[in-house]
């Protein structure tokens, strides 16, 4: 027998589709139902890969007992996180809110207009350790919602009301609130001026407080669980392949957190790619989830800091560390994550099932014994001698791993296509092909590419579609997210290739994104704001904070200023990219872990990549100019055709071939020949 959820386009939601449960997706139906039965909402959100979200499932969403004092007493509704991103951000802050923890699984409800009053994440079938059963929760919510629905209501209203003022609350931290005197200094970008005065006022801060929060002992920051630093390490990495006493402070954190990564459990050296999180702070014990976002992430990291140090030739241990680790992610990529369709899946599971019945256990794919009786563990890079130096497993070890590893059963792959996801693994190969002369790369990004904007991009309605799965498109249109990821990876084919069709299509995306998610100086991480999620204390205003992936609203900025346009639908450039990295002082002296993604783009908007402006050029001439920028096309330099010139092309007594340097709307005397292009790049 199977509910609501058998049609669905989420892997997660199938998972649950034959739960004696009576599944409702987030829709207004779902509430409407609610209301009409005066019954609260059960929320549960999840997704696909999630270890405890499967232990929860199997423990109590499976049970009949459970399932038919849910159907009678809640209308339950469940959600995939990555399908609703919108969903899952309002009701963990919630979850936050009323906990002062979160997580997922993620267990809310909610009263039929859609506000949170009692949260929690995942629930025991029986208690254990002081933390109650889901049926004691359950009938405890239930007895609330009968018997005091007058302070349930009240509760309710003030988690709405504490949801509403978080934006006036975040402007205030970092001195971003107009109407509030911030208590920090706003570094607005200043181009024109002392640049490397303004940078050493914000940037000098930032790493300080970077060393402040880096744990000394083992390497990345904090002391808890380790998550990759991604938003972190992209601005270290552009910080450390400048000049300059802050670069050898920025290569310093950088290079110490990655080995910590690259040498540790975190990676998987047997087949590539790495694991979400270590739930050690020792990077010894990785929680086995695959995410595309992260691997996407560090691809990129890996190959702009294996590139740095190629070109510096002073660490080639370190260097060819990380092209190997580089290389290994897109090899996992290419075998077990591209769809049929050619985009790249989600994610894959933490949990396989052994060839033994009922063995079920997470990291049973990925784990080793050493010896007879040992417990299984993962491997790393020190178990080969040549590992020991260079941090790369020794290949015989590897390969007889590998082996073993291919007689088991492998977990399971959530292959829907997340549009933002996508977009960064297009543009970390794009850029990653280019700066490790991997060409082969290129078609792994282009087909992924193609697919988003012939099949989740809509130009009648200049709409982006969040998700899809094996072809079939989610209604739910993208989040300012998927939007900036996609025109992110557009731009950086387009950079990679030289083909102005990605250029053109990066263009496209940024009109509409600047249309639908900027009201006046506010980014919205939604175009249209769910209604439900509105009155339950929604702004739809997008955050600064970057989480485990840079924040939207700074790859936005970044987006805007790589773009080189003076104007975006109508808009000035510099003046939205002011606007968007207003918050970096505050987030540099605040809350340094979460302000990479916006200082990486105040960076750029005070220092963008050169420009050169290209006239009349033939098909040989354009190849030659994208040669002669070599793999600063895909860092500090771009390349423009007269199609897209955003300056105009300067008067010329003729036709013939030229090319401009321009920085800043101004441009040089051009040259005649692409031999003289590299000469040109000298002065960039």
């Amino acid at each position: 027998m199977t509910n609501r959820l058998a049609h669905s386009t989420s892997p997660y939601l199938l998972q649950h589709a034959q739960n004696p449960v009576d599944w409702w997706e987030f829709e207004p139906a779902a509430f409407a139902e609610a209301h009409s039965r005066d019954v609260p909402v059960l929320l549960s959100v999840g997704y696909a890969a999630c270890h405890w979200c499967h232990v929860m499932a199997h423990e109590s969403f499976e049970d009949p007992a459970v399932g038919a004092y849910i159907n009678e007493h809640f209308v339950a509704l469940k959600v995939d996180r990555e399908q609703r991103p919108d969903v899952d951000a309002l009701y963990m802050s919630a979850t936050q809110l009323l906990t002062q923890q979160g997580g997922w699984p993620m267990t809310v409800f909610l009263t039929p207009q859609g506000q949170a009053f009692h949260a929690g994440t995942y629930y025991p079938p029986r208690p254990v350790q002081g933390r109650p059963s889901f049926m004691q929760v359950l009938r405890a919510v239930q007895d609330a919602w009968a018997e005091r629905r007058e302070r349930v209501m009240e509760g309710a209203q003030s988690v709405t009301d504490a949801l509403q003022r978080h934006p006036e609350a975040v402007g205030s931290m970092l001195g971003t609130d107009r109407h509030t005197a911030g208590p920090v200094q706003v570094a607005v970008p200043d181009p024109s001026g002392d640049t490397d005065g303004q940078e050493a006022r914000l940037i000098g801060p930032w790493l300080d407080a970077l060393e402040v929060a880096r744990d000394s002992t083992y390497e990345g920051f904090g002391n808890g669980p380790k998550f990759p630093p991604s938003p972190m390490l992209e601005t270290l990495v552009l910080l450390a392949s400048r000049d300059g006493e802050r670069s050898a402070r920025a290569a310093e954190l950088l290079t110490a957190t990655l080995d910590a990564m690259v040498t540790g459990a975190l990676h998987d050296h047997v087949g590539g790619g790495f694991f979400r999180y270590s739930v050690t702070p020792d990077w010894s014990l990785p929680h086995y989830e695959k995410m595309l976002y992260d691997n996407a992430q560090l691809l990129r990291v890996l190959a702009h800091t294996a590139r740095y140090l190629e070109e510096r030739g002073t660490d080639p241990v370190r260097a060819a560390r990380y092209r190997n680790a580089a290389e290994g992610i897109v090899t996992w990529l290419a075998r077990e994550m591209i769809t049929e369709q050619g985009a790249i899946a989600a994610s894959l599971d933490a949990d396989s099932e052994p060839l033994t019945p009922g063995a079920e256990r997470e990291g049973a794919y990925y784990t080793f014994s050493r010896g007879e009786g040992g417990a299984p563990r993962p491997a790393v890079a020190a178990w080969g001698e040549s590992g020991a130096v260079t941090g790369i497993l020794d290949q015989n070890v590897g390969e007889q791993l590998w082996e073993q590893r291919e007689q088991r059963t492998p977990p399971e792959r959530d292959d829907k296509v997340v549009t933002a996801w996508n977009g960064m693994a297009i543009a970390a190969l794009a850029e990653a092909a280019v700066l490790l002369d991997q060409p082969a790369w290129l078609e792994t990004a282009e087909w992924a590419a193609e697919f988003l904007w012939t099949r989740h991009w809509d130009p009648d309605t200049k709409t982006l579609a969040r998700t899809s799965r094996r072809g079939t498109v989610d209604p739910h249109d993208g989040q300012l997210e998927d939007y900036v990821r996609a025109g992110l990876a557009m731009l950086a084919l387009y950079r990679a290739t030289g083909l102005e069709q990605w250029y053109a299509r990066s263009l496209e995306l940024a009109g509409a994104t600047v249309e639908k998610f900027m009201r006046g100086d506010t980014p919205m991480d939604s175009a249209e704001p769910d209604a439900v999620l509105v009155a339950a204390g929604a702004t739809g205003q997008a955050d600064p904070f970057d989480d485990v992936a840079a924040s939207a609203q700074s790859c936005l900025a970044r987006w805007l200023v790589l773009l080189g346009q003076p104007e975006v639908a109508g808009r000035s450039s510099d003046e939205l990219v002011d606007v968007l990295v207003k918050p970096a002082q505050g987030l540099a002296t605040r809350a340094a872990t979460a302000a990479g993604g916006t200082l990486h783009a105040w960076l750029l908007r005070m220092q963008p990549p050169a420009l050169l402006e290209v006239v009349h050029a033939s098909e040989e001439h354009w190849d030659r100019v994208q040669s002669s920028a070599g793999k600063r096309r895909v860092t500090d330099v771009l390349v423009l055709g007269e199609g897209h010139a955003p300056y105009g092309v300067p008067e010329a007594s003729s036709n013939e071939f030229a090319v401009w340097l321009c920085r800043n709307g101004q441009c040089e005397l051009p040259v005649r020949s692409p031999e003289e292009v590299s000469g040109l790049l000298d002065r960039a």
